[in-house]
């Protein structure tokens, strides 16, 4: 790519940003069909988010992409605000159009897209969800359009489950468990930090005290982590000896970010796209 002074800026910001493989796709995207974008990382802590959004209005940055911390708080500072999104409660995409900032939610399609792509359908199937996580709503608001028998969601405290499983049934009006009545899950999600660096060595069901083993999943079972680095967690690996399907978080990171590329962009790319940069981005 050539950066001139008449290149397109696109971002992601969170706290911190600087671990994000965000820029990695985007620039590929850009790249491949020679668009005239170039993608950042910026790390903005929560006291600055607001001046950071005034300075995309300001500097005329044509769209960015928001992780956590920053997902709900940002939508305070937005013009408008997509019916999915509010919805939902939380942006992860955000698109500078003349100066009005739209914010839109593409974890939703995100995910669903991801599990599509692997051969994986949520229609009819037994699910079950570990923890509470920030991608739990837009995960499990779009699997219920495609009508799941069941869905049970089970955290560290209890409390917590409950009150997330009572917002997701007001929002579509499908009933979430939040107790454990099945011996197998056809599909089983870990949103949970365990396995996350100084939590390799952990697996989510171990600070979960309704779930004393993890006899569910079986050779029948699809393992979701929604963790990418690493690529496979020990959840990922004890599903993998129990005969398990397993897919890590990266499918969705893909899905998602090309989902915010055609927004940003007015695109529609290929449907071979998310295959593509798994293989010539993240396979290397």
């Amino acid at each position: 790519m050539t950066i001139t002074g008449k290149t397109k800026q696109l971002a992601v910001i969170g706290y911190p940003a600087d671990h994000s493989f965000s820029p990695l796709l985007h620039n590929f995207i850009s790249d491949y069909l020679q668009l005239d974008y170039t993608y950042s990382a910026f790390t903005v802590a929560p006291d600055m988010l607001q001046d950071a959004i005034r300075g995309v209005r300001a500097l005329g940055i044509c769209g960015i992409n928001v992780t956590a911390p920053h997902k709900i708080e940002v939508m305070k500072y937005l013009d408008v605000i997509s019916p999915e999104a509010q919805i939902l409660g939380s942006v992860n995409t955000i698109v500078n159009r003349n100066g009005i900032l739209t914010g839109y939610n593409t974890d939703s399609e995100g995910f669903y897209m991801s599990l599509v792509n692997n051969g994986t359908e949520t229609e009819g199937k037994d699910i079950l969800v570990m923890g509470c996580g920030g991608v739990v709503i837009p995960a499990l608001v779009r699997i219920i359009k495609s009508n799941p028998k069941s869905i049970t969601l089970v955290n560290r405290t209890k409390e917590k489950a409950i009150k997330l499983a009572e917002k997701i049934t007001h929002i579509t009006g499908f009933n979430i468990e939040t107790q454990i009545k099945s011996d197998s899950y056809d599909i089983v999600i870990n949103t949970t930090t365990a396995g996350m660096a100084d939590m390799s060595d952990i697996l989510p069901w171990e600070s979960i005290p309704d779930i004393s083993d993890a006899d569910f999943i079986t050779e029948n079972t699809t393992a979701v982590d929604m963790i990418y680095n690493p690529p496979k967690t020990k959840f990922l690996q004890y599903a993998e000896e129990k005969g398990a399907k397993t897919m890590n978080g990266l499918d969705m990171l893909i899905c998602q970010g090309v989902l915010a590329y055609e927004l940003f962009t007015d695109t529609h790319l290929p449907a071979q796209m998310p295959g593509l940069i798994r293989k010539e981005v993240f396979s290397k």
